[in-house]
């Protein structure tokens, strides 16, 4: 627990200077923006970076330097807020912040290793660090294709090349740092005229709750919705703002690229650009729209670049998009597959072959098969959706001006959540769609003083919307406090649980020795390079004489 502490440390001291020295125009040294926008910047770095070397010191002394010559440019400004940042930790509220930090810091040194992480994250973290990136990594393990840039994120901060068990905090940080702006925003609640950024402020703290007990894992589930989550907060919170800062809009939209490339299923958060698009064209800013457009372009390119050295396609395991025929490519068939059966395991369908059933079929069992506390939620949702259409019908019938860009987050939200529900409806691939959505239509009803028949129908809605998740929450704050009772007296107070593993059998490909599970498929990260399938290691060849060279199917010809 003290090592993560310090682990997180010196994240916060990397993302804040880099995030604030880059970002100064457009944060103003907001501590939460800057390290978000640090968080951002350092990770798509670290993707540059993995492909030339591998992620590790020498990738760690340059982001040092680079701070070390921030800090000097703007000198006064870091002495400033170090200064503001103490003030707030010695008061009231810093009491607080210390606790949430005390708190997510004994989650995140124990706790639950998430399965996928067992099954590929930790290795695809160990391959930026050992290697940056090699060819035809996904002939290797199909999962390796999926490329999320959050593993470029664990493995700059990692510190594996310290000699001890390396870091996995990554997740925790992302949370606490928001959790901690999301209760610095609540406090405020009554002075704030509208509260839809209240309410997503509320979300997150929801999301949190949810996942307390995974903040030990790297997973990419996790930060996507966190992202996805604050995302959607901050865009709420321009809006309530009221000043219509288009600069302010077109860098958020360049956070949803990043969103992006964390997780494919939540990349239709990119048409929050339509709007500041609009503005930009419309004032013919075409310098700024350079500006933003590179950035995103700087954003996406290193991901896009991964992923066709990793499996040979642009976006994996999307086969519709088939540009290129490199020897490593993995081949067509099997992307097939697995994106058949990503979304049948999702209907929890369980057959590849049953990935395109019409939705009356898959929808009863699918249905069926979620907890009681989850059906809540999902109904919570369309109560959600239903609160929007009245406050929409009520504004259309009072001839009040409707805000196009509070419409456009909804409908965008909307899309998101109907997206998931079509492609992949497992409840942690859209959770944050599904807390933000019911939140976002509570944003906008309270703080309504009429008295009339919209308030009484609205209200009943509320009323319900109010009950239906809150054996979801009931659910989990249980089994946080199980959680937290049955860890006290774990042994990670100094030190952080480390990586799961499991018995490995060996595979020797050309002289190379690569680890696969003698049973089940957790692999971990101690055993390099390894898969959780030996079926795809024997369908694999090496492409020279290391794994430097990378792999290929032996179908290849």
């Amino acid at each position: 627990m003290i090592l993560v502490l310090l682990n997180w440390a010196y994240i916060l001291i990397i993302t804040f200077t880099i995030g604030a020295g880059c970002l100064k125009r457009h944060m103003r040294f907001a501590y939460a923006g800057s390290i978000m926008g640090g968080i951002v910047i350092t990770t798509v770095y670290a993707q540059f970076f993995s492909l030339f070397y591998k992620v590790g010191l020498i990738a760690n002394i340059v982001l040092i330097v680079s701070c070390i010559l921030i800090f000097i440019k703007y000198k006064s400004d870091f002495k400033t807020y170090l200064g503001t940042a103490v003030k707030q930790l010695i008061s009231w509220d810093g009491l607080l912040y210390i606790g949430v930090i005390l708190l997510f810091a004994f989650a995140t040194s124990r706790g639950t290793i998430h399965s996928d992480t067992n099954m590929y994250h930790a290795q695809a973290i160990r391959w930026y660090e050992e290697l940056g990136v090699v060819k035809g990594l996904a002939n290797l393990q199909w999962q390796f294709g999926y490329n999320s840039s959050c593993f470029g994120f664990a493995a700059l901060f990692s510190l594996g090349f310290l000699g001890s068990a390396p870091f996995h905090c990554t997740t925790g940080f992302v949370a606490v740092v928001l959790c901690i702006w999301a209760l610095s925003y609540i406090k405020d609640f009554s002075q704030h005229k509208s509260h839809m950024t209240d309410m997503c402020c509320v979300a997150i703290l929801l999301y949190a709750l949810v996942n307390f007990a995974g903040f030990v894992s790297p997973a990419s589930d996790y930060i996507t919705m966190f992202f996805a989550l604050y995302l959607v907060a901050r865009w709420a919170q321009e809006i309530e703002s009221g000043r219509n800062d288009v600069s302010a809009y077109a860098l958020l939209s360049v956070l949803a690229v990043f969103i992006f490339t964390l997780k494919l299923s939540a990349g239709l958060l990119i048409l929050l650009a339509v709007y500041p698009a609009v503005y930009l064209i419309k004032g013919k800013r075409y310098k700024e729209i350079g500006m933003y457009f590179s950035m995103g372009l700087l954003t996406v390119l290193p991901f896009l670049i991964r992923n066709v050295i990793i499996s040979g396609w642009l976006l994996y395991p999307f086969p519709a998009i088939d540009l290129f025929n490199f020897d490593w490519e993995l081949p067509k068939q099997y992307v097939l597959i697995d994106a058949a059966y990503i979304k049948s395991w999702a209907k929890c369908l369980y057959d590849a072959n049953l990935a395109n059933a019409p939705i009356r079929e898959w929808l009863p069992v699918w249905w069926s098969s979620q907890e009681r506390y989850e059906q809540m939620l999902i109904i919570a949702n369309v109560l959600a959706y239903c609160l929007d259409f009245i406050i929409l019908l009520h504004f259309i019938v009072k001839k009040k001006k409707v805000d196009i860009n509070v419409v456009l987050l909804n409908v965008i939200v909307l899309s998101c959540t109907v997206a998931w529900f079509l492609l992949a409806p497992f409840i942690r691939y859209g959770l944050a769609f599904l807390l933000a959505a019911p939140m976002l239509a509570v944003g906008m009803w309270v703080g309504k003083k009429e008295s009339s028949l919209y308030r009484l129908a609205s209200g009943c809605v509320v009323i319900l919307m109010f009950f239906m998740p809150l054996s979801y929450l009931d659910h989990y704050f249980t089994d946080d406090m199980v959680f937290i009772k049955q860890n006290l007296m774990q042994p990670y107070y100094l030190r952080q649980k480390d990586y799961d593993t499991s018995e490995m059998a060996e595979y020797d490909m050309n002289g190379v020795t690569i680890y696969y599970p003698k049973e089940g498929e957790a692999v971990g990260y101690k055993y390099f390079p390894a898969s959780a399938y030996d079926y795809e290691i024997v369908n694999t060849e090496l492409r020279g004489s290391s794994i430097r060279k990378g792999f290929r199917n032996t179908e290849y010809k």
